[in-house]
């Protein structure tokens, strides 16, 4: 059962991924040929100042997650109750401080970027972009969590990928019938807020025991301070550089970073698509105290997942720049063809996903207080030398920040999970993220020979892109099969089985 529901969530999640990401790479190009490159940094940059806004959360979701393994496991639904009564009140307070602040970010945030775009417009913007979080505190916080932690993350990304196509057809049919940007965003906000009752209606049905009006059990949810500072510092690294750049450059050099990273977002969703779910196999694993049955499964995971990180990030260093000239072909606002930005870009979205399995077994075992320092020194450092650098080298300057971070942090992670969660030697998983590093450069090497990238339109890039994404696997695949067969024979015999399951299931 758990492998299916794991099978289930990682296909929404794919589909989900897929769909954002196509949406998050066609919908800016509208923006910025209607709007201009300042109107797609400023939407770009208030994105992160909505992030920032969400520190209010506190780390609750994360912690309540966490909470509800083991009563959900157990089958204690009074258990889940207090825990989900608590879950609301904190919420509802959350929500609270997240209207003050967005209040604050109201009045402040215009006057950062007004010599580039009016003041009401940029207030307005920021008012109307806050709609989603409040959504997400007053309306399904808790839902999402009970989800999350029962394995049924897939509910939330079928309803959120039909709210993105909506979304985007609305969007794009407003901009061109010649709305302003923000009627647009408007639009998008609400349709955002709808999910809500899509969620609600589900949660009703299927978990009709649960009193969210329990006795509250405030001591379940005692970490959320610790896991605040992961989230906080998480945000410090990830968030922080679009406004560093609107601070320390300019809203043109937002959207250039902007575009870049819409096509890093849109590999990270591929690459962690394929984790969706198992963060909740791996927690009731650990609080059941099937560690033996943790390790196999982590190390089939692991494996897998070393193919796929490889196999994406190949497949981008070869085809981004191409991409990038096609995408933005007749924007002259802006320099967009940068390849500084697109090769620090790779070197921190390799190093950082390299640790995505071992981050996920931290949240599944709650180790929050246990990680929280080497989390801080990491956003400091991402920080200190995002701002320092910025000044001399532009919006690469933050990227060189963030790569120095994650050369701290990743390889601390990784020691830190296989030695005290797992307890075993981090050996094996170097060697492979070696071997898979060699692979992706040998076969990058090959790819360069065989196919010249001289593409004039987007039909172009993609048949190239299509052979290059098969060269690039096969290869992959080959050579993990050769160096790991009893790895692959691991994966070829879980997958059978969940097939065969779910096929006898339908039968």
């Amino acid at each position: 059962m758990r492998s299916k529901l794991a099978l289930y969530n990682l296909l929404a999640s794919l589909a989900l991924q897929f769909i954002t990401a196509l949406v998050g790479i066609v919908l800016p190009r509208f923006i910025i040929e209607a709007y201009g490159s300042s109107m797609n940094g400023m939407i770009a940059s208030i994105t992160q100042v909505m992030r920032y806004l969400s520190i209010v959360e506190a780390g609750l979701g994360a912690a309540c997650i966490a909470a509800l393994y083991r009563p959900l496991a157990n089958n204690d639904t009074n258990h889940v109750s207090t825990i989900l009564s608590a879950a609301r009140v904190l919420y509802n307070r959350t929500g609270k401080l997240f209207v003050m602040f967005a209040v604050a970010a109201v009045l402040v945030y215009p006057f950062l970027v007004y010599a580039q775009v009016p003041v009401f417009t940029a207030g307005a913007m920021v008012l109307i972009m806050t709609g989603g979080g409040l959504t997400e505190y007053y309306l399904i916080g808790k839902y999402r969590v009970l989800l999350i932690a029962d394995q049924k993350s897939y509910i939330i990304s079928l309803i959120q990928s039909a709210g993105v196509v909506i979304n985007a057809a609305v969007c794009i049919l407003l901009i061109t019938l010649g709305f302003d940007a923000l009627a647009m965003q408007a639009a998008a906000t609400f349709i955002f807020a709808i999910r809500a009752v899509f969620i609600k209606w589900y949660i009703t049905r299927k978990y009709k025991k649960i009193n969210y009006r329990a006795a509250p059990d405030m001591d379940s949810l005692k970490q959320r301070k610790d896991v605040f500072i992961h989230q906080l510092n998480g945000l410090v690294v990830f968030g922080l550089p679009p406004i560093i750049i609107t601070v320390f450059c300019n809203l043109q050099e937002v959207s250039v970073y902007s575009v870049y990273s819409m096509v890093f977002v849109a590999v990270n969703m591929l690459v962690s698509s394929f984790t969706s779910g198992l963060m909740a196999s791996f927690g009731q694993l650990l609080a059941k105290g099937e560690v033996t049955v943790l390790r196999h499964s982590f190390k089939s995971f692991e494996y897998v997942f070393g193919v796929v990180l490889t196999w994406a990030y190949t497949c981008t260093a070869l085809l981004l720049i191409p991409f990038i000239q096609v995408y933005t072909s007749g924007i002259r606002d802006a320099d967009y063809i940068r390849s500084d930005l697109a090769i620090l870009f790779i070197a921190v979205g390799v190093v950082s996903n390299l640790r995505t399995p071992h981050h996920m077994i931290v949240q599944a075992a709650g180790h929050f207080r246990e990680t929280r320092i080497p989390s801080i020194i990491e956003a400091a450092i991402s920080a200190a030398a995002s701002i320092l650098f910025v000044q001399w080298i532009g919006a690469a300057g933050v990227l060189l920040g963030m790569l120095c971070a994650h050369l701290y942090r990743t390889p601390e992670l990784i020691w830190y999970t296989t030695r005290t969660i797992l307890g075993q030697s981090p050996a094996s998983g170097l060697i492979r993220s070696l071997r898979n590093l060699g692979f992706g450069v040998g076969v990058a090497l090959l790819c360069s020979y065989l196919f010249t990238m001289n593409v004039g339109s987007l039909w172009e890039w993609f048949s190239y892109a299509a052979m290059t994404a098969i060269v690039v696997l096969v290869v992959v695949v080959t050579g993990n099969l050769i160096c790991e067969p009893n790895s692959a024979r691991t994966v070829l015999a879980k997958g059978k089985t969940v097939y065969r399951g779910i096929r006898s299931k339908w039968q």
